[in-house]
């Protein structure tokens, strides 16, 4: 079978941030920020525009850096709880590329948001009390970061968190809590104004964060691959149960990308034929919902989304790669 539509949609992808990056490698050119640039070096550097990520890296160490490691300039919802997740896609990105001067300081940095005594890491900038919040999406890919750096005893705490997360579930697979704290445990009763960043819902007929159960399969599983323990890969599995019996709505959206991530890597570990059907389905659905010019839309919408579509373009490859072995 012939899956070169998503090598194809991936590098449409990749044109388009191309033309919104200047000479000096900022990104994008009208207004340079973290928020638009952090996914962006792993996209450039998947579609094989590594001289745009080098350039995007030389622009940060030298504009977008703190003396700390932190990453910048910063607005909206980089300073929100989701602050540590963006510095990860930055260092993960800076250590694909073997910029480690980016990927070491900035690991650093993002290890004063982890709390030892739970394995998690803070979705706060400063917060760090017994009962500060710490996201299932923050963890995973600071986790992920810290796999990357070789920061093994950050990465095994993460694994540990989520088993601790997992087995606080009172309703798994249909509902997957994402928030703990270490002094009330795993949240099961969320704000309803903003529920969805606390709750996912297998049924759902809205748009939820239905990113969780794939970053974390995706963290997990290449945590086994690390160290070979099988523990961190049943773990994993257990983790994308919630994705199997998610509604059709669900895979529709752009959100479903990070199960897609999961499931490719979980059919190249596993040879599972329901992970590559999965990670098919979800390529196709993410095709489906790009735009001629390369670009997609962010999570509920209407414009095009630099962020977005850095994402995308990175899973896109991560779903090429797995289903094109065969």
């Amino acid at each position: 079978m012939n899956f070169t539509r998503f090598r194809e949609a991936r590098n449409r992808g990749g044109v388009y941030l191309l033309a919104r990056q200047t000479g000096d490698g900022a990104f994008p050119a009208e207004a340079p920020n973290l928020h638009e640039y952090y996914k962006a070096l792993r996209a450039f550097q998947v579609c094989g525009h590594t001289d745009a990520a080098n350039r995007l890296c030389n622009w940060i160490r030298n504009h977008g850096m703190t003396v700390d490691g932190d990453f910048g300039p910063r607005s909206g919802m980089a300073l929100g709880h989701n602050y540590a997740y963006l510095n990860a896609w930055v260092v993960i990105g800076a250590h694909r590329l073997g910029q480690f001067d980016l990927s070491t300081k900035g690991m650093d940095f993002l290890a004063r948001f982890w709390d030892p005594n739970t394995g998690g890491f803070y979705a706060s900038p400063s917060g760090r009390d017994p009962d500060t919040e710490q996201d299932l999406m923050v963890t995973c890919m600071c986790g992920l970061a810290a796999l990357y750096t070789g920061r093994m005893e950050i990465a095994g705490a993460v694994g540990d968190w989520l088993q601790t997360v997992l087995m606080a579930q009172p309703d798994f697979p249909e509902r997957l809590y994402t928030v703990y704290t270490r002094e009330n445990g795993l949240l099961t009763e969320p704000d309803p104004e903003d529920e969805t960043r606390y709750v996912l819902h297998s049924d759902a007929t809205r748009d939820e964060n239905f990113f969780n159960p794939g970053i974390a399969g995706a963290f997990l599983a290449r945590l086994f691959q690390t160290t070979a323990e099988k523990s961190w890969l049943d773990l994993a599995i257990e983790y994308m149960r919630c994705a199997e019996v998610a509604s059709d709505f669900l895979f529709r959206t752009v959100r479903a990308g990070k199960v897609g991530w999961a499931a490719s890597i979980l059919y190249a570990l596993t040879g599972e034929e329901k992970y590559r059907e999965m990670a098919i389905r979800i390529g196709d659905n993410l095709i489906a919902l790009q735009a001629g010019e390369g670009y997609w839309k962010g999570g509920g919408g209407n414009t095009p989304s630099n962020d977005s579509t850095a994402e995308r373009v990175a899973w896109m490859d991560e779903i090429y790669q797995a289903v094109s072995q065969e």
